[in-house]
């Protein structure tokens, strides 16, 4: 009886990722965004804090990209540094050739309140918001900007995620490559029929006619940016063409910082924006309650399941039941795929973010790399 309990909590915390996972294979999925003859003009915000060692490399890259200089300005904000991000920001861009506006903040501020001081200084209506420890492909911004105003239902825009990659990539690489592989897959099915809210903060971009601001309280700003399109009757997008690539950690104990963050502020978001579930739309009767279960109920039923099973197995027999839980975990680490580690270890961060909720993390740490 104890077993077939904990085989029915691991049955339920994986239903929503069976739902995705067929949709992934055999659902609706998005067109390439079409060519424009003329790119409209944008404004990239960017908000740092102690990042003064990937600056110079970030200037370049937007530099680099395929949208022309002259159609954009870049905004950059920072959020009261330990180092000297502020001077090689103003240095940074200017060598690059990039109009540029760049702010400090006299305190912390975190990501939300730091976009909407940039807002203000913003001159043209197509906004993007972009971390400066991120690089992405030439034609990521174009496509970016592209899908966002060639469709008046669409009024925020994110793009794709990877680790950067080498041949050096480190564990914390590699586990991120397998899971962000699935993730995108997942958030084009959703846009493809509807919206998501699951946004990559590292490269949105959406109109200001709709966002006067940043909702600044709980949740990821890329989240809420997401949901108050959805509030609005417009579409939020994940545009799979779009990629930008984020250095990783080094280690799982600083990886493990951020991605526990990034949980919190995930499930914050959620749970502030279930007014939406009354909306008659595809997203909200469909995907939010998926995305609720996803990321509320499967991370504690997943490791109940394996406690409930355990102790199960050991009720059965308790010696030959020691033996067999060794052989299993031991099996899960050596010879199950890198995807179902990285899927069992995610279910760790959004465990850890649903017991850190009510603690302040509009704030963070960088995480990049402090050598060019």
């Amino acid at each position: 009886m104890i077993l077939l309990v904990g085989c029915l909590f691991l049955f339920i915390s994986m239903i929503p990722y069976l739902v995705y996972g067929c949709g992934i294979l055999f659902g609706k999925r998005g067109e390439i965004p079409e060519n424009l003859d003329e790119l409209p003009l944008i404004s990239i915000i960017i908000s740092a804090y102690n990042e003064s060692s990937v600056i110079q490399r970030r200037a370049e890259n937007i530099a680099a990209s395929s949208y022309p200089k002259e159609r954009y300005e870049v905004i950059f904000i920072d959020d009261c540094s330990d180092d000297d991000t502020y001077n090689v920001a103003k240095k940074a861009l200017s060598d690059a050739g990039i109009t540029n506006t760049v702010l400090h903040n006299e305190e912390r501020r975190g990501t939300n309140r730091s976009y909407n001081r940039g807002l203000k200084y913003a001159t043209y209506d197509i906004i993007v918001t972009t971390d400066a420890d991120v690089f992405f492909q030439k034609d990521s911004l174009k496509n970016l900007v592209s899908r966002l105003v060639t469709d008046d239902a669409i009024a925020a825009v994110c793009a794709d995620m990877f680790p950067i990659h080498s041949s050096e990539m480190l564990r914390t690489g590699k586990y991120e490559q397998k899971y962000r592989s699935i993730y995108g897959r997942m958030c084009g099915w959703e846009s493809a029929h509807d919206s998501t809210y699951n946004f990559n903060g590292g490269l949105v971009a959406f109109k200001r006619s709709v966002f006067s601001e940043i909702r600044e309280g709980k949740g990821a700003d890329d989240a809420n940016t997401a949901f108050e399109a959805i509030r609005r009757g417009f579409r939020a997008y994940y545009e799979t063409s779009a990629i930008v690539f984020e250095e990783i950690p080094e280690t799982f104990r600083v990886q493990s910082r951020q991605k526990i963050r990034r949980a919190t502020r995930l499930i914050e978001a959620t749970l502030a924006n279930l007014d939406i579930l009354k909306i008659n739309r595809p997203f909200s009767r469909y995907f939010y309650p998926l995305r609720i279960m996803m990321v509320i109920i499967s991370p504690p039923f997943f490791f109940l399941g394996l406690i409930i099973t355990s102790v199960g197995v050991l009720t059965y027999s308790f010696p030959e039941g020691i033996v067999t839980i060794f052989f299993a975990a031991a099996f899960a680490v050596f010879c199950i795929s890198r995807f179902v580690q990285s899927f069992v270890v995610n279910q760790y961060y959004l465990v850890r973010g649903l017991l850190r909720l009510g603690t302040d993390v509009t704030v963070w740490e960088s995480t990049s790399k402090k050598e060019i």
